[in-house]
């Protein structure tokens, strides 16, 4: 009796291509998960802003194996954060019995932001400059100039210096003052530096071309500032005159 043929043998199997392919997707989400915790991270991920992942967790107070800064226990203030005016809502017509921008009035002080930033710059100012009111007015006049400035000094052209000198005089009373204003080119914060400079320079050349004493020499103040109104031309330069109102009885 004959012997059973044997199967002809098959290919190799490719069972282990589909192990190799686990097992390298595995190890990329790994090392992903490290990196992502990692305390050092890749500059193009920090270039990216993802930062890292500790720094962000020590940030926030939770408990647990990382080293935090803050407390680990979430507990309440003795003062609530004040609550910020935001923008209303299109197609709702306002309360005007409301006293806050909630439905219920529970006392909580409310802040608006601009002017609360507002407030901080005036009292920022008053920290790092001297600064005192002026004098409530009774009038004022501007004399727009919009005559090019010299490239060199000094810097007013002779049409503007004829004007100067006819508004100069007014400082002889003291209930005159005179601001020369500079009108800066654009709003960034380089033609703004270059109006009150050049402010400065025209100031001290009106200043050496007459004769006045102290006082009427304080009066006359050298002011940089940008352009606020899209729909009118931009003058180079004014001269505001204006008169304070006589405390005298």
């Amino acid at each position: 009796m004959s012997k059973k043929r044997k199967p002809p043998s098959s290919a190799p199997s490719k069972a282990y291509l589909l192990s190799f392919g686990d097992t390298m997707t595995a190890l990329l989400a790994f090392f992903i998960v490290l990196n992502s915790l990692a305390k050092e991270q890749t500059g193009a991920n920090l270039h990216s802003g993802t930062g890292s992942f500790i720094r962000a967790v020590e940030g926030t107070g939770l408990p647990g194996t990382y080293p935090g800064k803050t407390s680990k226990h979430i507990r309440q203030q003795d003062h609530m954060n004040p609550l910020y005016i935001v923008e209303p809502m299109e197609d709702v017509e306002p309360d005007k019995n409301a006293g806050g921008p909630d439905e219920d009035s529970n006392d909580i002080r409310v802040v608006d932001r601009e002017k609360d930033n507002f407030d901080r710059f005036i009292l920022e100012m008053e920290r790092l400059y001297t600064v005192r009111p002026l004098a409530p007015t009774e009038g004022e006049v501007v004399f727009d100039i919009f005559h090019k400035l010299n490239p060199e000094p000094p810097l007013l052209p002779a049409a503007v210096r004829n004007t100067a000198m006819q508004v100069l005089p007014q400082l002889r009373d003291e209930r005159y003052q005179v601001e020369l204003v500079v009108w800066a080119t654009t709003p960034g914060e380089s033609a703004w530096n270059r109006a009150i400079e050049q402010s400065r320079q025209l100031r001290n050349e009106l200043l050496n071309g007459v004769r006045m004493t102290p006082s009427q020499e304080s009066r006359l103040h050298a002011v940089g500032q940008p352009w606020l109104f899209s729909d009118s031309k931009r003058p180079v330069m004014s001269f505001v005159v204006r008169k304070a109102i006589s405390t005298a009885n």
